[in-house]
């Protein structure tokens, strides 16, 4: 939860036996461990009742949501043939095999400088 290395956990304590001394510091430990304990049981216990009250409610949208995704069939990924011309079909004017190859992009010399 902390995200406290070796090293960092070290220094806090030999910080804490500094601040607090020998005598207080292990009191003060065990305290602070069951705060901690009892903060994670209650943040558990929160979490578990929050999946339970709202299970149901869930459950409902996946199923409208199946519905809905059902009803439209297998969703094509692929682009149309416009989009790819190299799968599109050739026209019927185009019978040579150069035709149908894809057109050349602009030059600087076929655009008007104006």
């Amino acid at each position: 939860m902390f995200n406290l290395s070796g090293s960092e956990i070290v220094f806090l304590l030999v910080a804490g036996l500094v601040v607090l001394g020998p005598e207080r510091l292990p009191g003060v430990i065990r305290t602070v461990a069951r705060i901690y304990g009892d903060i994670r049981r209650a943040a558990r216990g929160l979490e578990k009742e929050l999946t339970e009250t709202f299970k149901e409610p869930i459950a409902e949208f996946k199923a409208v949501q199946k519905d809905l995704t059902g009803g439209f069939g297998e969703v094509d990924t692929e682009p149309s043939p416009p989009m790819r011309p190299e799968k599109a079909l050739p026209m019927p004017s185009e019978s040579s095999p150069e035709s149908a190859a894809a057109p050349e992009a602009p030059t600087d010399k076929d655009v008007d400088p104006a």
